[in-house]
């Protein structure tokens, strides 16, 4: 019983500090992160980022003096629209590629109503 308690009181410490060592490493060697800090310096900027489920996201991306929107997934990215920063006005191909042909007509139909 008592060799049980020595393990115990040994191997407990050791476990915690391999525990705080890991959580350390990995906040400390984080992928992106030094990329972060730097913003000043890049012609990229991920201006907004929201999440739209499990796998997929749509960002706001600066770049050129350009807000870009993208649709990003596992698999691919898609950019939905663009807008210059000079001048506001977001222009986006109509109907997105992206869509089915059934879609894209019910997509037309509304449009055409002015909804």
């Amino acid at each position: 019983m008592t060799y049980y308690i020595i393990k115990l009181i040994i191997m407990l410490p050791i476990m915690a500090g391999m525990i705080y060592g890991g959580l350390w490493l990995y906040k400390k060697y984080q992928p992106g992160l030094i990329a972060r800090l730097d913003t000043s310096a890049r012609d990229l900027k991920v201006v907004e980022s929201v999440s739209m489920g499990v796998s997929g996201k749509l960002a706001v991306v600066e770049f050129a003096g350009q807000k870009i929107l993208l649709s990003v997934t596992r698999a691919q990215i898609n950019m939905i629209a663009s807008a210059g920063t000079a001048t506001s006005s977001a222009s986006a191909p109509f109907p997105p590629a992206a869509l089915a042909e059934p879609d894209r007509d019910l997509l037309s139909t509304f449009k055409g109503r002015g909804a």
